[in-house]
């Protein structure tokens, strides 16, 4: 961790989003590399990052294809000797989000990023999350959730056996089953409760 002058990647400063101090500067920026409309690129050599914004809620088939393949540059070594893929939601609108073709690949490469490379996936949740954004943030490796933004778990663990899975191993087979049967919608501060992230 001499990369990072000390800094490690559970011990950080609750009010700097999301890890690094010098990372909350990239992630107001709207510049940076556009692999698709909506993605945003920053690369980040100092930290041996890559960020990817989404500036849109939900996963059309053209964000689907473009987020595989930067999860496949990562995992291939493609993109450079990286530590962190930070995926940055940042869009702004408020409702269920849902995935296109390919999306449950897409949620399997990202969870299965740090098997195939060490590389540490990071969701920084700086939108309401819900439907597909939240299913591919549970996957990460690791969540930060900036205060004031709310999670919804409204959904049936039948439907929805990804979210289901992930918030098991994470929480327990009956606290995530009674999380989405009753429809609950957490807070940052209560999804760091739940040890679902940090704030």
């Amino acid at each position: 961790m001499d990369d990072f002058q000390g800094l490690d990647i559970l011990d950080f400063d609750p009010g700097v989003i999301p890890i690094f101090p010098s990372l909350g500067g990239f992630l107001q920026s709207r510049e940076g590399h556009a692999p698709t409309e909506g993605l945003i690129e920053h690369n980040i050599p100092a930290l041996q990052t890559l960020v990817v914004t989404k500036l849109a809620a939900g996963f059309d088939d053209d964000c689907v294809e473009a987020l595989r393949r930067i999860v496949e540059d990562v995992a291939e070594g493609r993109r450079g000797h990286l530590k962190y893929l930070v995926l940055d939601f940042a869009h702004h609108v408020e409702r269920d989000s849902e995935g296109g073709a390919d999306f449950n690949r897409l949620v399997n490469d990202v969870a299965a990023l740090i098997l195939r490379a060490p590389v540490v996936s990071v969701a920084c949740a700086r939108a309401h999350m819900a439907g597909a954004d939240l299913e591919l943030a549970l996957a990460c490796n690791l969540m930060i959730a900036e205060t004031g933004r709310r999670f919804s778990f409204a959904a049936d663990p039948a439907l929805s056996l990804a979210t289901y899975g992930f918030l098991s191993q994470k929480i327990g087979f009956v606290r995530a089953e009674r999380l989405m049967e009753r429809g609950e919608s957490l807070n940052a501060e209560e999804m760091c409760d739940l040890l679902l992230a940090k704030a």
